[in-house]
């Protein structure tokens, strides 16, 4: 019994430690106090967020641009805002329990958990320049160094020629994978549907040395995605992303069952609570969490240990190739289940492509993202750009 007792003993102590986030191992952290946080609706669409500090650090973050940037300002100012200001940005998890809990009747889908998002972001951000690191090693380190990506076309009214000849210049540039996105009304059957026709016409170009991920957006009944899946089938098919409509588990776990390729979902999941249920209700093979709508780095830790749980890959969905792209990438570089190559937006950004807000491209090189390390999200805004481009 004594015996027992010690490794009881033992076994909480080790399990506690490795509870604990990376700053507890280290020296104490510095006593920050948020002092502000400040909402960047932009005329591009991006909306951005900035939490200062009384120590002069600050943190950036963004929200998904689903929403229209005057909510999450209600949002942010009116309800988030006040639960943050005055609190140590280190202490992220009760942050974020104390808002979510707090202001629960905002819901769990949508623009309360966009918004959170944001500022949590941008808490981490501080985390990582208070103690000088990048912010994949308050994750827990890099299990790898560079991220593969696939070249996502997110248009969705190209013709299929239109659609491979677009995709074909990032292939030249060293991408192994892409995702089409072919044209159907969202209406379940109704209307146009030329998903194989661009399947078809990706195989006659590309033959099979790059990966085909098709994203249809929830577009199917079960029963035209199973038609449309086996087909899919014919010509590998790395992911079938969204084929019905959102929160059908049911539907979900009948077309997994159906098809031998791999189904994904997730972008319109928030919670760790949510995937669970994706994963064991819908049974779907991957899953496709989106950090600046999931949360932030709190949520998504968890979304995490869920996948890993269940042995399910994650393929976020990131159609943000500035702030978002720099946060999913600490994810990224940290998490073992981020196993294949991860969406990165190839059509014209305008904060990107027009009026960079980064002051330092990210490196893509031959359809592999790396960053340097630097501390928290190891960026810089172009201050100009955010004034000149905000509503």
């Amino acid at each position: 019994m004594l015996n027992r007792r010690i490794f009881l003993k033992s076994a909480a102590a080790v399990a506690s430690a490795i509870a604990r986030p990376v700053t507890a191992l280290a020296t104490a952290p510095p006593k920050l106090k948020v002092t502000d946080v400040k909402v960047y609706p932009m005329k591009t669409g991006q909306v951005f967020v900035e939490v200062f500090t009384d120590q002069g650090i600050t943190g950036f973050g963004e929200c998904s641009p689903m929403m229209h940037g005057s909510g999450y300002v209600a949002i942010i100012e009116q309800a988030i805002k006040p639960r943050v200001v005055g609190r140590n940005p280190f202490d992220v998890e009760a942050i974020w329990r104390d808002v979510w809990f707090s202001r629960y009747k905002l819901g769990p889908m949508g623009i309360f958990p966009q918004a959170i998002a944001g500022v949590d972001i941008a808490l981490w951000d501080i985390m990582g320049k208070a103690l000088g690191v990048p912010c994949y090693m308050l994750l827990g380190g890099k299990v790898r160094d560079k991220v593969p990506l696939y070249a996502s076309a997110m248009r969705m009214r190209r013709k299929p020629v239109e659609e491979v000849k677009f995709i074909e210049k990032w292939i030249e540039k060293g991408f192994k994978a892409a995702k089409v996105h072919p044209y159907q009304d969202w209406a379940f059957n109704q209307g146009y549907d030329d998903t194989l026709d661009v399947v078809r016409e990706f195989r006659a170009a590309f033959g099979d040395k790059v990966a085909l991920l098709v994203d249809v957006n929830n577009a199917y009944t079960v029963e035209r995605a199973i038609a449309v899946g086996r087909e899919l089938e014919r010509y590998h098919c790395a992911l079938f992303e969204e084929p019905i409509a959102a929160y059908d588990y049911a539907g979900y776990r009948r077309l997994c069952a159906a098809l031998d390729i791999p189904v994904g979902a997730g972008e319109q999941e928030y919670t760790h609570w949510q995937h669970r249920d994706l994963i064991l209700q819908g049974e779907v093979d991957v899953i496709q969490p989106d950090i600046i709508k999931c949360g932030g780095f709190t949520e998504m830790r968890k979304i995490a240990v869920v996948a890993s749980l269940f042995n399910r890959p994650i393929r976020c969905h990131n159609t943000q190739p500035t702030v978002g792209t720099a946060a999913h990438y600490h994810f990224w570089v940290s998490t073992p289940m981020c196993l294949e190559e991860q969406e990165y937006n190839i059509e014209f950004y305008a904060l990107r492509d027009r009026w960079p807000i980064l002051k330092e491209p990210l490196e893509i090189t031959d359809g592999y993202l790396r960053m340097p390390d630097r501390p928290g999200l190891g960026i810089e805004i172009d201050r100009k750009v955010l004034t000149d481009q905000q509503i």
